[in-house]
């Protein structure tokens, strides 16, 4: 995954905060379409790691590592919608009262983990790293 950005400011232990424009599945330019441009149009800050030394107000390549998205991209989709089922099951079968509530329940609980782990995953290393344009 690589995307283009500007550095904004320099950080401690060689990273940089950088703000990158959201890139379109197609690749269009959306300045210039009517479908998404408005969803699209805001940038977003991430920190990435500086090993190359980029200075404020570059404009750099930003890799990302795919592994590292995808997996955490599992834990927010997939995890809470496995939660909602298997609470729900186990709420059929043990013939609770409303089995609805204890998947939403499941749910909401995988909603609440996802957070935490992306909590957790904001604190340690970055998943970015700059390279030249």
């Amino acid at each position: 995954m690589q995307q283009i950005g500007v550095v904004k400011k320099l950080l401690p232990g060689n990273q940089a905060e950088l703000q990158v424009r959201r890139q379109t599945a197609c690749g269009h330019d959306c300045s210039n379409c009517g479908g998404c441009g408005e969803i699209v149009s805001k940038p977003i800050t991430l920190i990435a790691d500086n090993s190359i030394g980029a200075q404020v107000g570059e404009s750099v390549r930003i890799t990302g590592s795919t592994k590292q998205v995808l997996g955490l991209a599992a834990v927010l989709y997939v995890i809470p919608v496995v939660l909602f089922f298997v609470l729900y099951a186990v709420a059929a079968v043990l013939s609770l009262p409303v089995p609805g509530l204890w998947g939403g329940i499941g749910f909401f609980a995988g909603i609440f983990g996802a957070k935490k782990v992306n909590d957790w995953q904001s604190s340690r290393e970055p998943v970015y790293t700059i390279s030249k344009l």
